[in-house]
């Protein structure tokens, strides 16, 4: 593809994913323009608004760019398998219930800390600890928390 017409494709993304404006630096979009004029034009535009329909986040060079002797329906049928496997994610992490960070047996500044700066992140990741298990666990970071807290007093 030409050079302009690389620059329309990350325009796109650029208009439909906010976000991509505040991490896309100059030479960032220097390098994605020197990778997309490799690819062919319109299977890469047709596979940028796929992407831009089916998904919340910006694509990566490799969710859109189609090389120029690549069959589209093959690059399709790939980025439907992946779309699959991620609804199936999707849907394990349905009931995922984050740890309260006030039940943690950690200090309040780091309970400050993670509640400032937490995402809403979800992981199918389920204990299989008992709660006999689980408290004696909790016990045991907690005595850890102590040694490094006195560790540190120590030290100043």
């Amino acid at each position: 593809m030409e050079l302009m017409q690389a620059y329309e494709l990350i325009e796109m993304i650029s208009s439909a994913y906010i976000n991509f404006k505040k991490t896309s630096d100059e030479k960032t979009l220097r390098l994605w323009s020197d990778f997309l004029v490799d690819a062919d034009y319109e299977k890469s535009k047709a596979a940028l608004k796929q992407h831009i329909k089916t998904k919340k986040f910006a694509p990566s060079l490799a969710d859109f760019s189609i090389p120029i002797n690549a069959d589209l329906e093959n690059s399709q049928a790939e980025m439907k398998a992946w779309e699959i496997i991620e609804q199936s994610v999707a849907k394990e992490m349905q009931n995922y219930v984050p740890p309260d960070v006030e039940k943690m047996p950690i200090s309040d500044e780091l309970k400050q800390y993670l509640k400032a700066n937490r995402r809403n992140v979800s992981t199918p990741f389920k204990s299989k600890l008992t709660a006999e298990q689980e408290q004696e666990r909790k016990v045991f970071l907690q005595h850890q928390i102590d040694e490094l807290a006195k560790r540190e007093e120590n030290s100043q």
